[in-house]
C-alpha cells in the first residue's frame, strides 16, 4: 500500500520573498522601448530638429552682419575711409535685416518637412493621456423613500 502513496508538499514564497523576487526579476526583464517618456522625449528632439538648423543660420547671418556694421562704422568715423565704411555698413545692415525672414523660411520648409511625424505622435501622445485620465463619474440621483 505505501507504494501508492503520494505526497506533495508546496510552500508559497511570503510577502518579502515574493517582493526580493519580482525586484530581481525586473532586473532582468527587457525594457520596453515605447513607453510614453520615450515617445515625449521623441517629440522633443524632432522639435529641436526642427528649430536649431533655422536658429544657427540666422545667428550666424546676423553676427556676421552686426560686425560688418561695426567694422564699417570703425572704418568711416575712426579711420575716415568713408565710402569703404560706408559700403560695408550697409552690407551688414542687409545682413542684420535678412536674418529674420533666413530664419522663418527655413522654420517654414522643415515644418513641412517634419509636420507628419510630428502631429502623428503627439496625435498618439494625446490618445494616450486621454485613456488614462478617463474617470468614472457617475451622478447618483438622491432618492427620497420618505416620498415613496
Amino acid at each position: 500500500m505505501n507504494d501508492k502513496e503520494f505526497k506533495y508538499t508546496y510552500s508559497a514564497p511570503t510577502a518579502e520573498e515574493k517582493k526580493e523576487i519580482l525586484k530581481i526579476q525586473s532586473q532582468y526583464m527587457p525594457k520596453e522601448r515605447d513607453t510614453k517618456e520615450a515617445r515625449v522625449v521623441q517629440l522633443k528632439k524632432l522639435d529641436v530638429i526642427v528649430k536649431a538648423p533655422a536658429k544657427v543660420v540666422a545667428i550666424i547671418t546676423g553676427v556676421i552682419g552686426f560686425c560688418c556694421f561695426g567694422f564699417g562704422m570703425t572704418m568711416s568715423l575712426e579711420w575716415q575711409i568713408i565710402s569703404w565704411g560706408a559700403i560695408l555698413g550697409i552690407i551688414g545692415l542687409v545682413l542684420m535685416a535678412v536674418a529674420y525672414p533666413i530664419f522663418n523660411k527655413i522654420i517654414a520648409k522643415r515644418k513641412k518637412k517634419y509636420a507628419e511625424q510630428i502631429l502623428a505622435l503627439s496625435h498618439v501622445l494625446l490618445n494616450e493621456d486621454n485613456e488614462e485620465n478617463v474617470s468614472l463619474d457617475i451622478k447618483q440621483v438622491p432618492t427620497n423613500k420618505d416620498e415613496e
